[in-house]
């Protein structure tokens, strides 16, 4: 009886080591989109002129001890002739840079300065990435 509980717990303990798997820096750098689309009004009239989009960026970029987050925005509008304009002095901006580390229990880089910046959750399975807790705020990652 006491060599059955001895394999069972060594067999247990090697299904469990060998069950985790180790996430690589490759799986978590990249680039992660977020396209929103939405009207823009006329502000004399209140009707339609266009659409505008805007096209959020996140880089994450592996560094040696954690990794680096980057963002851009850039907006287009359909009605208009100025094509791509960056948002960096606009009202919304990208956030600035900053370093993240990987905490594997729950796939979350957190920021280092805690209270500054969100953190974002990784679904490595579906190539996603969710800045903060909101649904809304979901990236898709691209080569």
């Amino acid at each position: 009886m006491l060599r059955v509980i001895i394999i069972s717990f060594i067999l247990l303990t090697l299904f469990e080591s060998c069950s985790r798997k180790e996430i690589s820096p490759e799986q978590i750098s990249g680039r992660y989109v977020r396209i929103i689309d939405f009207e823009v009004p006329h502000l004399a009239t209140g009707k339609k002129l266009g659409t505008g989009t805007i096209r959020d960026t996140i880089f994450i970029s592996a560094k040696q001890d954690g990794y680096e987050v980057r963002n851009n925005k850039w907006r287009r509008n359909d009605y208009d002739t100025l094509g791509w304009q960056d948002l960096e002095h606009e009202e919304n901006h990208p956030m600035p840079t900053y370093r993240v580390t990987l905490d594997p229990t729950d796939s979350t880089l957190n920021p280092e300065l805690s209270g500054l910046f969100l953190s974002l959750k990784l679904d490595l399975k579906n190539n996603r990435l969710r800045k903060g807790k909101s649904e809304r705020n979901v990236y898709s990652r691209i080569k």
